[in-house]
């Protein structure tokens, strides 16, 4: 009786070890699951998070290199005593609009802040994700310096430095052509570094959706 019920005992004791370890297993194959349908999620939004932001980029670029070339244009015509006209006025203010440019980053900031990061174990994947909107950052600069451009000093001018009844009597509307010139020559350099910016930026979009389409696939 004694060594049947430690045989028996024993073989409860296995069977709850058995069972204990398939549930075990059963539920970390279930996390597994669960991890792998969630990083796929992540990692689908990043892709199109960043397709998103490369058209804008593309777009900006278009606008920028407008306003470049108007810049171009106008630097010629001031200060050499033509007389202005309302077709300077109009290119004016083609320049005063300013392209934004607001990276979708909902689903990296996600991404850091919820500690699921670790989901994603490739090294050089975690990385260029991380690169990537670091690189924003300098574009982001590049925007702010262009704005900030156009409010203090090109804004600050047409409200200082023009006279616009003058313009009706076929007089100088400008009263500085000096100091205009002066703001177009800065507006165009940093116009070309904001498109320098935006085009690093599409460059940065591209090498993370490929990055992201080798994990996905």
């Amino acid at each position: 009786m004694k060594q049947s019920t430690w045989k028996y005992t024993l073989r409860e004791i296995l069977i709850v070890i058995v069972g204990i370890s398939i549930a075990f297993s059963m539920n970390k194959c279930s996390d597994n699951l669960k991890d792998n349908k969630l990083k796929t999620v992540y990692l689908t939004n990043l892709k199109s998070d960043a397709a998103a932001d490369k058209l804008v980029l593309a777009k900006n670029i278009g606008e920028i290199d407008k306003k470049i070339e108007t810049c171009y244009n106008l630097i010629p015509q001031l200060n050499t005593g033509k007389p202005q006209s309302m077709a300077l006025l109009g290119e004016i203010f083609v320049i005063l609009k300013y392209e934004t440019f607001s990276p979708k980053d909902i689903t990296y900031q996600t991404l850091v802040n919820s500690g699921d990061f670790k989901l994603i174990p490739d090294f050089e994947l975690k990385a260029a994700i991380q690169s990537h909107y670091s690189n924003y950052k300098d574009m982001i600069d590049a925007y702010a310096r262009h704005r900030s451009l156009i409010q203090d000093y090109l804004g600050n001018y047409l409200v200082n430095d023009a006279d616009y009844d003058q313009l009706n009597e076929g007089k100088a509307l400008f009263l500085d052509e000096i100091k205009l010139k002066n703001i177009m020559r800065a507006m165009s350099t940093t116009l070309e570094d904001k498109k320098k910016a935006a085009q690093n930026g599409i460059v940065s979009c591209d090498q993370l959706i490929a990055e992201l389409e080798k994990a996905l696939n």
